[in-house]
Parts: structure tokens; sequence; C-alpha cells
């Protein structure tokens, strides 16, 4: 909370138009010791307090549950939506790969959806679905197009030696 206390007093200082301030966060680690969901809500309920601009939550899988720390089925998403959504906007990422995954992901209330693996595999992706060329989005990136996508050589390695990171890549 200092961290967060400290970048919004430098902004306060240092901007005289609006700077938008967040916090993108993981929800959980899973190696043990480490993050839980629980840890999380506690982390969430205090940042809703902080007057932020929003909170990403970084997820491989948008979908995915909790490993440990609350009993509830559902997304870590949707516990985080239905926790602080209403008090700080709320930003999702991770395998949105479609526009109708993109659909599915906003109606469980986040407001904004971040693309990230998914403009590497396709930087036209979003220009797609403005022009109705849906079924002409590329989701599994292919292992001979890395000066195409112009993704730089330390990049390339992690995804290329990363199973499971990108889809294509095994």
């Amino acid at each position: 909370m200092a961290v967060v206390d400290e970048v919004k007093r430098v902004v306060a200082e240092n901007t005289k138009g609006p700077f938008i301030v967040g916090y993108r966060f993981s929800p959980e680690e899973a190696e043990t010791p480490g993050i839980t969901m629980a840890d999380t809500l506690v982390l969430i309920d205090e940042l809703a307090k902080k007057n932020l601009d929003y909170l990403h939550v970084s997820l491989q899988d948008f979908w995915s549950t909790p490993r440990r720390g609350v009993e509830d089925s559902r997304s870590r998403i949707e516990i985080i939506q239905e926790r602080v959504g209403d008090k700080v906007p709320v930003i999702g990422v991770g395998s949105i790969y479609t526009p109708d995954e993109a659909l599915k992901a906003f109606q469980t209330g986040v407001a904004l959806i971040a693309l990230g693996r998914e403009m590497i595999i396709d930087p036209d992706w979003v220009q797609k679905v403005k022009e109705g060329k849906e079924n002409e989005i590329i989701t599994e990136i292919n292992k001979n197009n890395q000066e195409q996508l112009v993704i730089p050589d330390p990049l390339w390695q992690a995804i290329t030696h990363t199973p499971g990171w990108f889809p294509g890549i095994q």
C-alpha cells in the first residue's frame, strides 16, 4: 500500500491533467507457500480503498478457478469482480482468442479486457473484428513467423521454449 500511496503522491505532484494509475497483479501463485486467493481478497479490499483507476487481474486463463484459499467454483475473475468491481474497474486478461470469447468474458461484468498473447499472435486482431473478418483471426502462433510478427529474439526464445504459454507451442 505504501508503493500505491507513493505513486499517487508523485503523480499528484508532477501532473497537470488526468493521469491513470492502476494496479496489476496475479491473484495466486502455484508455489506453496505463495499468494493464495484468500490473500488476494485481502489485497483487493485494501486496493479498492485507494481510489485507483483500475485493477488489472493477470491470468494465464481468464476462466481459471482458485487453487487454494477459498472454496468457490467460480473463476477468479468472477470472484474479484463481484468483490470490488463496483468500487474500481476490473480489467481481465487470459486466453481470450476470439471475439466470442471476449463477449463471454464481458458478461462477467469486467470493465475492460486486455489482449496480450492474442495481439502477438495476430496483430490485426482488432482490425479484423472491426471489419467483420472474425473468421480470419489467427489463434495459434506459427513457429515460422517470428520475422513477420516482428518479435525480438529474447521474447521469441521465451515463447518457443515455454510449452503451453502460447497456443501452437507444445
